[in-house]
């Protein structure tokens, strides 16, 4: 900051004018105590200068644990301006990415794909507005798709700018969060942000409480990730150990199916972008330890906490996730189960409204079915919605949407695929096992889970272009690069 001082004295007189900041945001927050909501956005506005000043790339674990930590009901901040409604991580991650521009020899083909999406974003929005659409609905639907595209580029400048390693620290600490606060949310003593429901009707499991938590999304990305790296290559154990469990705990207590889908696409993605002998053997290696790992853990730990409180209630998640999940993927459970029954009406439904607008579809907000229910969600929401992200945007964007998002979602798909880099290919499988849970659980259309979708995009396509910008720069130095010359020296 004082670049003319010694190094001792400079970094005295840092801390001197640092102290005199953070005092200057205590007294501001004492002084705007009476506006607590403006008193509050002033503090937030100096920290986020103080990151800056610090450590820039801090602003990007500020985004994620503010989209992904599951915190209690109530503090996940939002303002609510009209009918849209902008997270405080939406906030964070547009500094993020202010922060790392500098740092980030970025492109104009880097934003070339999200910004044809940006474009039918907004033209599918106009559309609904003009056909006299909800304007809560409108703006909810096409904030969802617009954050997807904001998670893309944060995660393409953490890769160019070499910030993976502390993204990943980040992470760690928040599923480990979010799992401790999904294990006591389970125990009924804290109600966190989300959903919770009650498996005792379904499944006899009286303990059984089903969680869905903003860190879903990153947890069932972190499993696919893991089990598509030992397939591409080697992984150190201290990943697995660092990752594994949290994101196994909050998925058991998920109870989702989707979990499954992700993890078996995003083996077959890995298989083919490594295709060989020795990916073949790793694969069936990978599948072996697994279930090993299953068959000692789940009888072991039943064993050793037999005829207690933590043993019963570790018993009936056990029970449940067996019946719901692992029984509910057979054909006979599917055709009795009503979440099923409830997407192929949506199916159906979907189709008869894409027949009508076939090529730029109705626009966002359009309602294809009756309300269902008292509460906000199926009275406003639920009507515009469905469970089948790709057959909702067809009857939204139309055929024209569809290519834009196709050309979007599947071009960092295909390019990682092809790269000799582990990471690339890793990347690759996990957002291909995102998209694949798409057609049953719409992550583009929730908040955080768009963020979490567009972050596995944005990472494909920053590690399949790392190798070409690199290549690229050498070029660049290579070609302006003065030649040495030898000249004689004047007499």
């Amino acid at each position: 900051m004082i670049p003319y001082l010694p190094a001792r004295h400079r970094l005295a007189v840092d801390g001197a004018l640092l102290a005199v900041f953070l005092f200057g945001c205590f007294a501001f927050g004492v002084l705007s105590v009476r506006r607590t909501t403006e008193g509050a956005l002033l503090i937030a506005a100096l920290f986020c200068v103080v990151v800056y000043w610090v450590k820039p790339e801090g602003m990007v674990g500020v985004t994620l644990f503010g989209a992904f930590a599951a915190l209690p009901e109530g503090l996940h901040v939002g303002k609510v301006i009209g009918p849209v409604t902008i997270y405080a991580y939406h906030v964070a991650a547009v500094l993020a990415i202010c922060y790392l521009i500098p740092t980030v020899r970025a492109r104009p083909a880097d934003f070339l794909w999200p910004g044809i999406l940006v474009l039918t974003v907004v033209s599918a929005t106009v559309t609904g507005f003009a056909t006299g659409q909800s304007a809560l609905v409108v703006m909810r639907e096409s904030t969802s798709m617009l954050e997807m595209v904001l998670g893309f580029v944060l995660a393409l400048f953490v890769v160019y700018g070499g910030h993976v390693k502390w993204s990943i620290r980040v992470m760690v600490a928040v599923i480990w969060f979010s799992a401790g606060m999904a294990i006591v949310s389970s125990l009924y003593a804290v109600r966190l942000a989300g959903r919770a429901e009650s498996l005792e009707w379904t499944t006899g499991a009286g303990q059984a409480l089903r969680i869905i938590l903003s860190t879903q999304t990153p947890a069932t990305a972190v499993l696919s990730a893991l089990v598509a790296a030992p397939i591409v290559g080697r992984v150190k154990p201290a990943m697995y150990v660092a990752l594994g469990p949290p994101a196994v705990i909050i998925s058991l207590l998920s109870f989702s199916r989707n979990t499954l889908i992700s993890m078996g696409v995003a083996a077959g993605v890995a298989f083919l972008a490594s295709f060989s002998w020795a990916a073949l053997r790793r694969m069936i290696a990978t599948a072996f330890v697994g279930a090993a790992i299953v068959a000692v853990a789940v009888p072991g730990s039943l064993f050793l906490l037999q005829q207690s409180k933590t043993g019963a209630w570790l018993s009936d998640q056990f029970v449940a996730f067996s019946q719901r999940v692992l029984g509910g993927v057979s054909s006979s459970a599917l055709a009795v189960d009503d979440s099923a029954l409830e997407r192929l009406r949506e199916i159906n439904l979907l189709k008869e409204t894409i027949a009508r607008a076939p090529v730029f579809g109705h626009g966002l907000g359009y309602p294809y079915q009756p309300p269902n229910g008292d509460d906000e969600f199926h009275q406003i929401l639920y009507p515009a919605y469905s469970h089948n992200f790709y057959l909702w945007w067809l009857a939204k964007a139309g055929v024209v949407g569809m290519a834009a998002f196709a050309l979007f979602a599947l071009t960092p798909v295909l390019l990682a695929m092809r790269c000799a880099s582990a990471q690339a290919k890793i990347s690759a499988a996990v957002a291909a096992g995102l998209l694949a849970i798409s057609a049953v659980w719409p992550l583009p259309e929730m908040p955080m889970d768009a963020l979490g979708l567009g972050i596995a995009l944005g990472a494909a396509m920053g590690f399949a272009g790392l190798q070409r910008r690199d290549r690229g720069a050498s070029q660049i130095v290579t070609g302006q690069a003065p030649a040495l010359t030898v000249t004689a020296r004047p007499q």
